[in-house]
């Protein structure tokens, strides 16, 4: 063999063996790569259901606060107050419903500008903190109504907190619109209510207290002989689960339309739809409402009565009594739904007054 010749077949042999040598690294590569996607997969599907955690209560709080719940159990504990886990929830998502960074608008409780708190389990921290301090004056020095008096505290700001107890030994109504109507100068919004804070914080606060009674199945109780109650009953559950709260709403048609009510103008617009009128509906609130038809007793209630109770006022809510316990209504946390007398919120609220507008 000449020595072109074994130049040659050295070559072809050197090529061969770099083939195989790129070959097998591309192999390789390729095997790493598709090694890495697994990882990689596997951990965002892990990251994916960690995210995917449905995080559901048996109250009206939401997931997006209640995912917060360890986070408000710590605090809670740490500031001597593990009795206030749920209030707390509920008044997070008065506050943001999850949805903030200030989680509970904390920064202002330190004299910053709102919003300054970027960090939910910061906010919480101070807040809860905070929450306690108002929460353990109000026990020591409140003669009622220390929870409420907290809460509105909270809102108002702790000056309220020594005002109410000194007038009146603690949070009502009342003296929550008054202190409302003194820093407000008497500046009133166009619902009605003052230009300082909120006036209904209990309220809009309790309402995510309530239990957590689903949305699966609609229950109107058992039928009536009277075919003009069970067609209010009927027209007004038409709205169940697709109708909206505001206080004044309902009193024009294109509200109506929409299945925008307060509940004195839903009660109005039931019994309106069947024949039955309660008066003229711009007019038409509780007050009007409660003086209809005759007084009875709650052990003589029967379908078609209206029900009402304290809420931000003397008969401040009222509701269709289905029977059983149960009554239809238009609230804020819900819109048109069916609620009952048994629930903790309703129970405590009742005061017996229920009213008949037809025999």
């Amino acid at each position: 063999m000449s020595s072109v010749d074994s130049l040659l077949n050295g070559s072809k042999l050197n090529k061969k063996l770099l083939t195989l040598f790129f070959s097998s690294c591309g192999l390789t590569f390729i095997l790493l790569i598709l090694l890495l996607t697994v990882i990689v997969g596997v951990i965002s599907s892990n990251n994916n259901k960690s995210n995917d955690i449905e995080y559901t209560s048996s109250l009206n709080i939401p997931p997006e606060v209640e995912r917060y719940r360890s986070v408000v159990q710590l605090e809670c504990n740490a500031n001597g107050v593990p009795e206030l886990v749920d209030v707390v929830l509920a008044l997070i998502t008065q506050e943001s419903y999850g949805r903030l960074a200030d989680i509970m608008q904390s920064s202002e409780s330190q004299g910053l500008p709102p919003g300054t708190i970027t960090d939910p389990n910061l906010s919480i921290k101070v807040g809860v903190k905070y929450f306690a301090g108002v929460y353990r004056n109000a026990k020591e020095k409140a003669s009622k109504n220390v929870i409420e008096t907290t809460l509105q505290g909270y809102n108002f700001g702790i000056g309220f907190v020594n005002w109410a107890i000194k007038r009146d030994g603690g949070w009502t109504q009342e003296n929550a619109i008054e202190f409302s109507r003194i820093h407000s100068n008497g500046s009133q919004r166009s619902n009605g209510t003052y230009r300082y804070g909120d006036q209904l914080y209990v309220q809009h606060v309790y309402r995510y207290l309530t239990p957590n009674e689903g949305n699966n199945k609609v229950n109107l109780g058992s039928s009536s002989n009277n075919l003009v109650i069970e067609k209010a009953i009927k027209s007004g559950s038409s709205w169940i689960g697709r109708s909206s709260y505001g206080m004044g709403w309902g009193r024009n048609q294109s509200d109506i339309a929409s299945g925008r009510f307060d509940c004195s103008s839903f009660v109005h617009f039931a019994f309106n739809q069947a024949g039955f009128s309660l008066g003229n509906v711009a007019n038409t609130n509780t007050d009007t409402l409660v003086n209809k038809g005759k007084r009875v007793d709650i052990s003589k209630a029967k379908r078609g009565d209206l029900v009402f109770f304290d809420t931000y006022k003397i008969n401040g809510h009222v509701g269709i009594y289905l029977g059983n316990g149960q009554f239809l209504q238009c609230s804020d946390s819900k819109g048109v739904n069916i609620s009952s007398l048994s629930n903790s919120y309703w129970k405590r609220v009742f005061k017996g007054v229920i009213v008949r507008v037809i025999e």
